[in-house]
Order: structure tokens, then sequence, then C-alpha cells
């Protein structure tokens, strides 16, 4: 099979660099769910001795992983699938799953924020509980995002033309490579 337009060029198709950065924030999700779990079960007990520093290094690299999240699919990804949208139906499709993403990235940010409080204050030693379901909350919603984005998101940027795509693609790699280079969970290639 002949290498994609977008493969030719050296980027990644917007599909498979957008199917990397899902991987790479499932696995963050997982450290954290770990991580929450440490917490729960050492209520009584002294944390773990490198707890801290797990949490701090969880807390920078999730903020890192929703920026880079976000930006891929709010600077580059929506717009050219609502601009390629070429029937009324396509664009109401286009429209409603965008709006509703939207919607999700603002939540997710509410959700972390409240998580992201009492894990920075881990990170720095303090030793408190993580409140109680938040940890659950954003993990649930986190991950039921990530697979619309794998599911509905993937499916309708068929849409977007090769041009455009192979556009895309060099954002989000120039968005990733500094990325990956700091985050251990981030592999640059699929």
């Amino acid at each position: 099979m002949p290498a994609s337009p977008t493969e030719q060029s050296g980027a990644p198709s917007p599909g498979d660099a957008l199917g990397t950065c899902y991987r790479c924030m499932a696995r963050m999700l997982d450290r954290l769910e770990r991580l929450a779990a440490e917490f729960d079960s050492s209520l009584h007990e002294a944390p773990p001795a490198d707890a801290a520093d797990r949490a701090g290094a969880l807390v920078a690299d999730i903020d890192e992983a929703l920026a880079v999240h976000m930006g891929d699919e709010e600077k580059d990804i929506f717009p050219a699938l609502l601009a390629a949208a070429d029937s009324p139906a396509r664009r109401a499709q286009a429209f409603e799953l965008v709006s509703s993403l939207l919607v999700e990235h603002h939540e997710l940010a509410e959700l972390w924020h409240a998580l992201r409080i009492p894990l920075l204050a881990l990170g720095s030693g303090v030793a408190v509980s993580l409140p109680g379901g938040t940890a659950a909350d954003f993990l649930q919603f986190a991950r039921r995002h990530l697979e619309r984005g794998e599911l509905e998101l993937a499916d309708l940027m068929r849409v977007i033309g090769p041009q455009r795509s192979r556009e895309i693609g060099v954002a989000m790699a120039q968005r990733h490579d500094d990325t990956h280079l700091r985050i251990k969970d981030c592999p640059l290639k699929p």
C-alpha cells in the first residue's frame, strides 16, 4: 500500500497524531488512578516515599498533555472539520460534535483544576487526602472524552481533504515534538 501524502511529507496524519496523543493521555490517567489508589489506601499511613515526586511529575505531565490535546483539536482539527463539512447534514453533524467536545474541554479543565490543587500539595510534600470522588470523576470523564475522540471525531475527520490534512499533521507534529521530550508517557511515534 503506498504511503499517504501526509506520510510522504514526513508528518503523521492528523488521525495518527491524535491517536498517539490519546494513548499518551490514557497512560497518564492510569498513573493517576494508581496514585489515587495509593493515597486512598494510605489515609492512616504515611504515603510512599516517592509519592510527592510522582504527584508533582504527574501534574506537570497532565497539564502539558491537556494543553496539547486541546490545542490539537481547537486550533487545528475543529476548524478544519467545520470548514470541510460539505453538506447540510454533515455540517450539522460536525457542528454538534465540535460544540459538544468544546463543552467537554471546559468541563474537563474544571474537573482537572479541582484535582490538580490537592495533587500539587501532595507534590510539595504536604500530606493531604484527595477529595472524595474527585479523582474518580476526572478519570471517568477524561476516559469517556478520549473514547469519543477515538470513535466519533476520528470517523468525522475523514471529510478533511489531503492538503489540509497535511497542514494539520505538520502543525500537530510541531506541537507534539517538544511535549514528547518532556513527558515520559508520550513516545514520538504511535
